[in-house]
């Protein structure tokens, strides 16, 4: 059995407006082992984007437990959940975040920057393992949309993250550039990176080799 990245044990978040209370997730309990491609499919206001808000530390918990590593990073103070972060996970969303002022290469290589190390060499190996070299001095604004996120991902892995964490990361593109960027998260699975993915698209879950849906703050296995 494959190693376990990350569990989630009774995971609640309940946000509060004045007197009303609003119960995003609902107890969740889940095992993610390493290594493997994860699809949460859920409509908006079900709950995904808050999930990987919680494990991203981006967003506080209100009940239950985190374990990274078997370490509970809902105790973490701020500054080590930052370092977390930055070492141990990769961010991938919706809407690319390129910075248009700086080239390919650069912004694929500024998380590296942020952590006091300078990879451009590893950022171009990235962008030849997704077929993107041939862009790498290319500013942002030149390239497609299907070319943006796969630049996404590539900076979202010049740090060796663990964990990758996409947040409909598909939702502007089209059916074709879908599929390649499913293919992408398939194959950065098989070489031991884990993937955590929330998506409307049911499509993703042809790749996945775990597939969820998320409704009413529920989590429910899918089989594919």
């Amino acid at each position: 059995m494959a190693n376990i990245l990350l569990e989630l044990k009774n995971l609640t978040k309940v946000y509060k407006e004045g007197s009303q209370e609003n119960k995003v997730l609902n107890g969740v309990d889940l095992i993610i082992p390493q290594g493997s491609f994860n699809v949460f499919i859920g409509p908006s206001g079900s709950g995904k984007s808050t999930l990987l808000n919680l494990i991203a530390m981006l967003d506080t918990v209100t009940e239950g437990q985190i374990l990274f590593e078997g370490q509970d990073i809902v105790k973490l103070s701020e500054r080590k959940k930052a370092k977390l972060r930055l070492n141990k996970m990769g961010f991938i969303f919706q809407f690319d975040g390129l910075l248009p002022e700086f080239s390919v290469i650069e912004n694929v290589n500024m998380p590296a920057l942020i952590g006091g190390k300078n990879a451009k060499g590893r950022a171009f190996e990235l962008l030849k393992n997704l077929g993107m070299d041939n862009l790498a001095f290319k500013m942002p604004p030149s390239l497609s949309g299907g070319e943006k996120q796969r630049v996404a991902i590539a900076r979202a892995l010049i740090n060796e993250p663990l964990l990758l964490l996409a947040d409909e990361p598909t939702g502007n593109l089209d059916t074709t550039r879908k599929e390649q960027i499913f293919k992408d998260f398939a194959e950065l699975a098989q070489k031991g990176i884990t993937v955590l993915m929330v998506t409307h698209d049911v499509k993703a879950a042809d790749y996945a080799d775990y597939c969820y849906t998320i409704e009413d703050g529920s989590l429910k296995f899918k089989n594919k």
